[in-house]
Protein backbone atom coordinates (compact mmCIF):
# COMPACT_ATOMS: atom_id res chain seq x y z
CA UNK A 1 0.00 0.00 0.00
CA UNK A 2 1.50 3.32 -1.15
CA UNK A 3 1.24 6.02 1.36
CA UNK A 4 1.32 9.66 -0.43
CA UNK A 5 1.56 12.53 1.86
CA UNK A 6 -0.29 15.27 -0.02
CA UNK A 7 1.77 18.67 0.99
CA UNK A 8 -0.15 21.71 0.45
CA UNK A 9 0.85 25.42 -0.06
CA UNK A 10 -0.39 26.11 3.02
CA UNK A 11 0.87 23.16 5.10
CA UNK A 12 4.36 24.15 3.30
CA UNK A 13 4.01 27.72 4.56
CA UNK A 14 3.06 26.12 7.89
CA UNK A 15 6.25 24.27 7.87
CA UNK A 16 8.61 26.80 7.15
CA UNK A 17 7.20 29.54 9.67
CA UNK A 18 7.47 26.85 12.32
CA UNK A 19 11.38 26.09 10.72
CA UNK A 20 12.15 29.75 10.53
CA UNK A 21 10.84 30.67 13.98
CA UNK A 22 13.23 27.05 15.60
CA UNK A 23 16.05 29.03 13.34
CA UNK A 24 15.97 32.60 14.29
CA UNK A 25 15.59 31.35 18.28
CA UNK A 26 18.66 29.34 17.90
CA UNK A 27 20.30 32.25 16.09
CA UNK A 28 19.74 34.57 19.24
CA UNK A 29 21.12 32.13 21.91
CA UNK A 30 23.97 32.59 19.67
CA UNK A 31 24.05 36.61 20.84
CA UNK A 32 23.39 35.43 24.74
CA UNK A 33 26.57 32.91 24.70
CA UNK A 34 29.21 35.47 23.16
CA UNK A 35 29.93 38.92 22.89
CA UNK A 36 32.66 38.33 19.78
CA UNK A 37 30.21 39.36 17.04
CA UNK A 38 32.72 37.66 14.16
CA UNK A 39 32.05 34.50 15.92
CA UNK A 40 27.96 35.23 16.17
CA UNK A 41 28.31 36.64 12.68
CA UNK A 42 30.07 33.18 11.68
CA UNK A 43 27.84 30.85 13.62
CA UNK A 44 24.49 32.26 12.82
CA UNK A 45 25.95 32.09 8.84
CA UNK A 46 26.91 28.32 9.75
CA UNK A 47 23.65 27.72 11.30
CA UNK A 48 21.32 29.45 8.80
CA UNK A 49 22.81 26.91 6.21
CA UNK A 50 22.56 24.28 8.25
CA UNK A 51 18.98 24.29 8.97
CA UNK A 52 18.20 25.31 5.32
CA UNK A 53 20.02 21.95 4.17
CA UNK A 54 17.92 19.67 6.85
CA UNK A 55 14.91 21.11 5.61
CA UNK A 56 16.23 20.16 1.82
CA UNK A 57 17.45 16.86 3.12
CA UNK A 58 14.03 16.29 4.74
CA UNK A 59 11.96 16.75 1.41
CA UNK A 60 13.83 15.11 -1.08
CA UNK A 61 13.80 11.74 1.41
CA UNK A 62 10.46 12.01 0.96
CA UNK A 63 10.06 13.24 -2.60
CA UNK A 64 8.65 9.53 -3.48
CA UNK A 65 5.82 9.84 -1.14
CA UNK A 66 4.89 13.44 -1.33
CA UNK A 67 2.75 15.34 -3.89
CA UNK A 68 2.87 18.82 -4.06
CA UNK A 69 -0.61 20.46 -4.34
CA UNK A 70 -1.25 24.29 -5.41
CA UNK A 71 -4.87 24.63 -3.47
CA UNK A 72 -4.64 28.40 -4.22
CA UNK A 73 -4.21 28.53 -8.23
CA UNK A 74 -5.46 31.73 -9.68
CA UNK A 75 -8.14 32.25 -12.01
CA UNK A 76 -7.50 35.12 -14.43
Amino acid sequence: MDIKIILTENLLNLIFDQESKKIVGKCMKRFELTNDKELIKKEIKELLYECLRDIKDILLLNKESISLTNTNVRKE
